[in-house]
């Protein structure tokens, strides 16, 4: 059997930069599971890879008019640093109406406590790390 090249880079990388796992498979996929069958719809969020500088997407700075690909997006899983969460989103409701915002913002934190998933808030997004430097920053 091969091993896998990328997780040997992140597993690398991680040490490189003396980072701690905060999320390992099993709670990633909790926390997938539970925002795809119990929130009134799937928060988008921005993506940090490891092994990437690019953030995806890479514009995340406002409320946004489309959902999170929870179901494949963020996989596999330990390669994740970190993503971050704006859960709501901008509903359109035509050409001449303003866009309705929708927010299950305190559905989405009370899944994370009820889940034990650290975070850490910042404005109106909210960080999940897969790995981190500095854990005094996180909230449970």
């Amino acid at each position: 059997m091969v091993p896998n090249q990328n997780k040997l880079r992140v597993i690398k990388t991680v040490a490189e930069k003396n980072l701690v796992s905060i999320m390992n498979d099993t709670k990633w996929r909790e926390l997938q599971d539970a925002v795809i069958n119990n929130l009134l719809f799937p928060p988008p969020y921005q993506a940090k890879y490891l092994l990437e500088d690019i953030l995806h997407p890479e514009e995340f700075e406002s409320d946004v008019w489309y959902w999170g690909d929870w179901k494949e997006g963020i996989e596999p899983f330990y390669h994740v640093e970190w993503i971050r969460v704006r859960p709501k989103y901008l509903k359109h409701r035509g050409r001449l109406v303003s866009p309705e915002l929708i927010d299950i913002t305190d559905d989405f934190i009370k899944l994370l406590k009820e889940l034990s998933i650290p975070y850490q808030l910042d404005d109106d997004t909210y960080y999940i790390y897969g790995y981190i430097s500095d854990t005094s920053i996180l909230t449970l």
